[in-house]
């Protein structure tokens, strides 16, 4: 499934609270919490690597991130 929706701290805050609220009304199970909690978890370490990768190019004018993350 792909989806061209992006992707931000706001939208995940957003879901984690709806699954809190889902969980709290019984809607979904414990399980299904921890496993939305890992996706979560996931996907904020992807947007603080994206984070990092944008200060190390705007730090570094001559870095070229490509040959970096290809080796």
């Amino acid at each position: 499934m792909e989806t061209t929706k992006k992707t931000n701290s706001k939208e995940l805050l957003k879901h984690a609270f709806n699954t809190m609220m889902l969980l709290k009304s019984k809607a979904i199970s414990v399980e299904e919490a921890k496993a939305q909690s890992n996706l979560l978890k996931q996907s904020n370490n992807i947007l603080r690597y994206e984070l990092d990768k944008a200060v190390a190019i705007a730090k570094f004018d001559n870095l070229d991130i490509k040959d970096i993350e290809e080796n």
